[in-house]
């Protein structure tokens, strides 16, 4: 005799992904896009500070003496490198605040009946966040570098600028496909791009964590274009932030990218 139970069965269908692994449901997407959203302001930010900072020591003229006692690759690095200490301590400090409002805010507001759930974020994802931070502002630091060392004014500079900020922007708006698809090729490839892959691969990290070694990879392939345009910035940088009176031409541009 067959007994028949009293209440309905409930069944729960989880997302899988051609990995095998569990997709994520959507708990993550506000964590993404802030992530995403962070590292585009600051990589802007503090890429806009290198370019403000090196077209004020050209028009200055201050370039002129430092060059008199420090080699030109020494003072592009160690402007690059100071400003990025800068923003990583600033990264550090929000890191810390959501870190004390995950620990103590939630729980002050769920008492007060206001029930608030942040995903659970593992320890490695801010070590991610941190190395891929660090390659978007070297890729980007750098081709600002590079822009203020050509140019002779600030609006200038703004001008040539303009579709350095278009990259990072596209990198940013790819977060969506990515974040719903994190296993497909557009996200592979994508993540692959050094100049996409500090927002993409983040957000393919939070929503759903590929291989070791697509990560790897994508870092390899980064800090390879960042040595790559480090090469070229510091051959332009040396000639063009002693040019004054006009902006440097294309032609002008390759010329010292040859010279040895």
């Amino acid at each position: 005799m067959v007994q028949q139970l009293s209440e309905p069965v409930q069944l729960e269908a989880t997302k899988v992904s051609a990995s095998g692994g569990v997709a994520d449901r959507g708990e993550g997407f506000a964590l993404v896009f802030g992530a995403g959203f962070i590292m585009y302001l600051t990589i802007l930010m503090y890429g806009q500070m290198i370019l403000g900072s090196v077209i004020a020591e050209k028009e200055t003229r201050i370039s002129e003496i430092l060059f008199s006692s420090v080699r030109p690759f020494t003072l592009m690095m160690g402007k690059l490198v100071g400003v990025s200490l800068v923003a990583l301590t600033q990264l550090a400090i929000w890191g810390l605040a959501f870190l004390a409002f995950a620990a103590f805010g939630v729980s002050l507001l769920a008492a007060k009946g206001v029930p608030l759930h942040i995903p659970n974020v593992p320890v490695i994802n801010f070590v991610y966040f941190g190395l891929f931070f660090l390659l978007g502002y070297f890729i980007y630091s750098t081709i600002y570098a590079l822009i203020g060392s050509m140019v002779t004014t600030a609006q200038e500079g703004g001008q040539l600028s303009m579709p350095v900020v278009l990259l990072p922007l596209m990198g940013f708006y790819l977060f969506l496909p990515v974040s719903r698809s994190p296993d497909s090729s557009l996200a592979f490839w994508v993540s692959m791009f050094p100049f996409f892959s500090p927002m993409t691969m983040l957000t393919r990290i939070v929503t759903q964590t590929p291989p070791l070694w697509q990560i790897l990879l994508s870092l390899a392939i980064g800090f390879g274009t960042v040595g790559l345009l480090t090469w070229v910035a510091a051959r332009i940088y040396r000639v063009g932030m002693l040019m004054a009176g006009k902006k440097a031409t294309v032609r002008e541009v390759m010329r010292w990218v040859r010279q040895a």
